[in-house]
């Protein structure tokens, strides 16, 4: 098989996963309204509370399989930026008020450290996608009572994004693969969220990268021309 045919066999490939992703998500949605369904017929019945536990815990799992077949979904498809010029820190405090039950699940506090934020030349409703990611996955790899820092500083003709956690200090080939979920222990929502956070990163002619906190955690660093 030549190039050629293999570059067509995976476009054909990709758009048949896009529209299996599709059908997938309506499935999904089908059996939540059951599940909810059984979860209002056992409440209210305290020797069925098994039943309610169980109905709670099936919906848990189908939003996160949705979340995640959204995740794929936006993988397999092009993505057309908007470009607008766009302020950085609102789109930073977007991106932060939509991770805010996440972190106070884990008790994890969040500080920003903001020099001086200049526009930037961005799709803003992306890169909010994008950091939201990046910042979910430093929450979900710190421990509880933990800290992540969002400092937001000039970088020569860029801006520099660092979102850096306390959490378990990863080897380099780990950190070499973060932001491919197929070398990923587990593709999850954290693994799928930070490959469209590197694509969308690289579609606005930046640079993402990751390395080793000190004395521990994780660094990503995002790179943005001014």
């Amino acid at each position: 098989m030549n190039d050629n045919n293999e570059d067509a066999l995976l476009i054909e490939t990709g758009r048949m996963a896009s529209r299996l992703i599709h059908d997938f998500k309506n499935q999904i949605g089908g059996m939540k309204l059951y599940a909810s369904y059984l979860k209002k017929r056992f409440s209210g019945h305290p020797e069925l509370a098994e039943g309610v536990e169980i109905a709670e815990k099936i919906i848990q799992g189908l939003n996160e399989m949705a979340e995640q077949s959204g995740l794929v979904s936006k993988l397999t498809r092009p993505i057309e930026l908007r470009w607008q010029t766009a302020d950085l820190e609102a789109c930073l405090e977007m991106a932060l008020s939509g991770l805010k039950l996440l972190a106070d699940s884990k008790q994890v506090r969040i500080s920003l450290d903001l020099a001086a934020t200049p526009a930037v030349m961005m799709d803003s409703q992306q890169m909010q996608i994008a950091l939201a990611a990046i910042i979910a996955r430093a929450i979900d790899a710190s421990p509880e009572n933990g800290e992540v820092t969002v400092a937001v500083k000039p970088g020569g003709d860029a801006m520099l994004i660092e979102v850096a956690d306390w959490g378990e200090t990863p080897g380099e080939e780990k950190l070499r693969m973060l932001f491919d979920p197929l070398t990923n222990e587990r593709i999850n929502r954290i693994s799928l969220g930070l490959a469209l956070a590197r694509r969308i990163v690289l579609l606005h002619g930046g640079e993402i990268a990751a390395r080793a906190g000190s004395p521990a955690g994780t660094v990503v660093e995002v790179r943005l021309e001014r």
